[in-house]
């Protein structure tokens, strides 16, 4: 029952997460374009594409993951829990980036408050996690995790510009 509640929670936290990034995005993005093209020149052009993506195209993004989401928590109730644990993992990961990019610029990224919020239900995930599975199948299902997450990303960006 335990697992059930844990990962049912996951569609909510995803949404609330990219809420917030959807919320601070006009906000926030000219400073951090400042910054981080200032600090790090090598990567201004990706944060010069993020910021031009439009608020109605980044929405048709959250939805499309959403929507992953919701495939793997329905497979989940099937009996089939891996890719609803993939995808835990690569948002947990996902949410150690956020935390990661804001130590790196010294300053607020979009998603940090709840990349900050939403670690005790990673960490309560995580433990769970390495208690019923093995190391090395976590350590798989996060290494596919991420890349998921960001192939899916990278993807829907490909397709955003267009």
């Amino acid at each position: 029952m335990f697992t059930v509640l844990l990962y049912i929670f996951l569609p909510l936290v995803f949404m609330i997460h990219d809420l917030e990034e959807i919320i601070m995005r006009k906000r926030s993005m000219p400073e951090i374009e400042r910054l981080v093209s200032s600090k790090f020149p090598r990567i201004a052009p990706i944060i010069r594409h993020l910021q031009n993506i439009s608020t109605r195209n980044f929405i048709i993004i959250v939805i499309e993951e959403f929507f992953l989401i919701l495939v793997a928590l329905g497979v989940f109730f099937y009996g089939i829990p891996y890719p609803l644990l993939t995808l835990f993992w690569g948002f947990c990961i996902h949410l150690f980036v956020h935390i990661a990019q804001s130590i790196v610029i010294r300053r607020y990224v979009l998603g940090l408050i709840t990349s900050l919020l939403f670690l005790p239900y990673c960490a309560l995930g995580s433990v769970h996690l390495i208690q019923r599975y093995s190391f090395e199948l976590n350590m798989l299902l996060a290494v596919i995790g991420f890349v998921i997450v960001m192939a899916n990303l990278l993807i829907m960006h490909r397709i955003m510009r267009k």
